[in-house]
């Protein structure tokens, strides 16, 4: 994810998604913080970040449902969810990819500024424009690392010991999450561009 210094409480109205004033912290004047339709350019993008996100919150609530039914379960009454740590693992995974996207989109990354607090807005567009660059390209190696290494445990027939759930079961949704990343983050790069053409 890209960085730039150190945090900021400018970062902090900026993660979460509250526009910077031109003339933050006495230095040089700032850009504003691009908003969630900003970076989805007028598509749909924005909605299906926050649909994914919330199927992955939903997804965090059952697993907490699960696990204190569980811990209940075996200091109560000796009964235990039975792997109820292999489904927490594969159901946290899934739930990672889900909330990068709509993370991307709200402009949500740590930023820190150290560094580059002080320098001209154009200069600082490029600099945000070639760590979205970099940013994708990462988001593409994962996309593509998730979908041979599903298509490895598919194929394989990996499972979990205990319940033995297929593992190509968490790889598949994660990588829709990933996918979709690596889309947000091309819309990204691309608005950074057409900023730096005006």
């Amino acid at each position: 994810m890209p960085t730039q210094g150190v945090w900021s409480p400018s970062t902090a109205m900026s993660c979460a998604g509250k526009p910077v004033s031109d003339k933050e912290g006495g230095g040089a004047p700032r850009i504003p913080a691009p908003s969630s339709s900003e970076h989805t350019a007028g598509t749909g993008l924005d909605r299906l970040s926050r649909g994914a996100a919330l199927a992955g919150g939903v997804l965090l609530i059952g697993v907490m449902a699960m696990t204190v039914v569980s811990v209940f379960g075996r200091y109560f009454l000796n009964a235990p969810i039975p792997g109820d740590y292999e489904i927490t693992e594969l159901a946290c995974g899934v739930a990672v990819f889900a909330f990068f996207p709509y993370c991307h989109t709200r402009n949500g990354n740590i930023v820190v500024e150290f560094f580059t607090e002080r320098m001209r807005p154009r200069h600082k567009t490029a600099l945000e424009a070639v760590h979205n660059c970099a940013f994708t390209i990462v988001a593409g190696l994962i996309t593509w690392r998730l979908f041979v290494g599903g298509m490895h445990k598919f194929i394989d027939g990996e499972t979990t010991l205990y319940l033995a759930i297929p593992l190509h079961w968490a790889y598949f949704p994660a990588l829709l999450g990933a996918v979709l990343l690596t889309v947000v983050c091309a819309v990204v790069v691309n608005r950074r561009l057409r900023a730096l053409r005006r």
